[in-house]
């Protein structure tokens, strides 16, 4: 014999598979939301890293374009150019401004270390970056630490900035639209600062 199933339990039945489909979609939604919410922090991140790390790196060469007109001047005069090296490092010690070298570049690293695994649709970008990135450190190393002879300087200097151009075309090809907007939108902010 058949048995046959109440009309309560087909109710309770029926809610039951009601409410496990609308706990399964809530769930489907809220994981589809965290994934979207992770895509735009990564997009925000990526579009902030590359604007501040160009910032960083113009910086960095101006101090670099000061050590070589210093340097270029001393010898051009007969002097140390030991000394005039020493004497303006130390000035731009006393300014702070090698310590604001310093510090963008740990907050730049810092940044990074967050891009570490981007979403498949950012790896390009994040590789071009990475690229950029070791470009960007030597060019601050230069500016904290100058060495070598000065023509090395400059053709370090010269080759470094050569890089660095190329690295941000690449960058600027492998860039998603949304973080182009983003990265935009940002360097205007910076720029009214």
């Amino acid at each position: 014999m058949e048995e046959v199933i109440k009309p309560k339990k087909k109710k309770v039945i029926l809610l039951l598979v009601v409410f496990i489909l609308l706990i399964a979609g809530g769930s489907i939604f809220g994981w589809y939301k965290y994934q979207q919410n992770q895509k735009e922090q990564y997009a925000k991140n990526l579009a902030k890293t590359s604007a501040d790390m160009q910032l960083e790196f113009l910086l960095s060469s101006m101090l670099v374009a000061g050590y070589s007109e210093v340097w270029n001047n001393a010898i051009d005069s007969d002097m140390d150019f030991n000394v005039q090296l020493t004497t303006y490092q130390e000035n731009l010690s006393k300014k702070g401004t090698l310590d604001d070298r310093e510090n963008g570049q740990n907050k730049i690293r810092d940044k990074m270390k967050l891009l570490q695994n981007p979403p498949k649709e950012y790896k390009d970008s994040y590789n071009a970056l990475k690229k950029m990135y070791g470009t960007y450190s030597k060019m601050v190393d230069q500016s904290l630490s100058p060495t070598g002879s000065l023509i090395e300087f400059n053709k370090n200097t010269n080759e470094l900035y050569s890089q660095f151009e190329q690295q941000q075309e690449e960058l600027q090809i492998t860039l998603p639209a949304d973080v182009k907007k983003l990265k935009k939108k940002y360097e205007k902010e910076k720029s009214k600062e």
